[in-house]
């Protein structure tokens, strides 16, 4: 009986000392750091490289213009984030427009994007199996953000008929238009994951950006706040619920953020200013921009940023 006892009490101080250290572990502040690198494409003269998505098999989707600061194409190709170099690249340019852009990619290689049609205009669009197919509930303008691995697409499009854009759910042939009560205008759809939780962001009442995450496809939303900043700006979303994105400070200097286990850490590559996060896979790999690019618009410098957790 005594040993009992004794061995009884033994496993309750291993427990209690268990315990404490889990309780210990747990309470220990993390430490978030990013590792940067410019996306260059191998073997090819380029003006600029943007990055937008990228997937668990480092596969990146974006678009490059040649050295001749002309000649543009939408790429899928498989970066290294150690170095940034893209290798196996392969231009997708829709044989519909001009200057495919793509947005997003999934595991299994679909991309969606937009182009510019014969009018100038936005349109978004699949890549999958090497076929295009336009994407856009109103068949105006359009842009395609994300897809999961369902094939579920986010974007947003622009309703003629109030002028006012809108995100939206595409799943099969289904649009769900996503609109936050608060949002007044300018609401954009811009990651999905494969629970199907989906970030926006949108302008709200006093002209600023707020972020929304939504767990049941529009039903409810959920603010992403950093409190900190004038705007926050939710780009894309893992598996595990990490988003990347750009805050903007009052000054209307702009800041990547990761929103990692309900927190934001912010980074800034170092080469240059101006740094929004787009993309990010489950390896909390991100892809983003930085600076105006040569080109303006939504040019820039493209990145990769590895994060290291500790």
């Amino acid at each position: 009986m005594k040993n009992r006892k004794y061995v009884f009490g033994l496993l309750v101080v291993v427990l209690v000392c268990l315990s404490a250290a889990a309780q210990a572990q747990a309470s220990k502040p993390q430490t978030v750091s990013f590792t940067f690198n410019d996306v260059s494409i191998s073997g090819v003269s380029t003006l600029e490289v943007d990055a937008y998505g990228i997937n668990d098999h480092n596969a990146l989707t974006g678009d490059y213009i040649e050295s001749d600061g002309v000649t543009w194409h939408g790429m899928i190709c498989k970066l290294d984030p150690t170095t940034g170099v893209c290798t196996n690249v392969a231009n997708i340019d829709d044989p519909n427009g001009t200057k495919t852009q793509g947005y997003g990619i999934n595991n299994a290689g679909e991309v969606v994007g937009y182009y510019f049609n014969s009018s100038g205009l936005d349109q978004g669009f699949l890549y999958k199996a090497g076929t295009f197919t336009d994407i856009g509930p109103t068949g105006d303008v359009s842009i395609a953000n994300a897809i999961n691995a369902k094939g579920l697409i986010v974007g947003a499009f622009f309703d003629p008929n109030t002028g006012v854009q809108h995100g939206f759910l595409l799943e099969g042939t289904k649009y769900t238009t996503l609109e936050p009560s608060a949002c007044v205008s300018g609401t954009q759809a811009w990651g999905i994951n494969n629970k199907d939780e989906i970030t926006l962001y949108c302008v709200n009442s006093a002209g600023d950006d707020d972020a929304y995450i939504t767990k049941d496809k529009g039903k409810t939303y959920t603010k992403i706040d950093d409190k900190k900043e004038v705007s926050t700006i939710a780009h894309k979303i893992d598996n595990s619920g990490d988003i990347d994105g750009t805050l903007v400070e009052s000054s209307g200097a702009e800041d990547g953020f990761l929103y990692y286990k309900g927190k934001f850490y912010l980074f800034d590559d170092p080469n240059g200013s101006a740094t929004r996060g787009d993309g990010i896979n489950t390896k909390l790999v991100m892809v983003g921009r930085y600076g105006a690019g040569p080109s303006g618009g939504n040019g820039g410098t493209g990145f990769v940023a590895i994060t290291t957790v500790k």
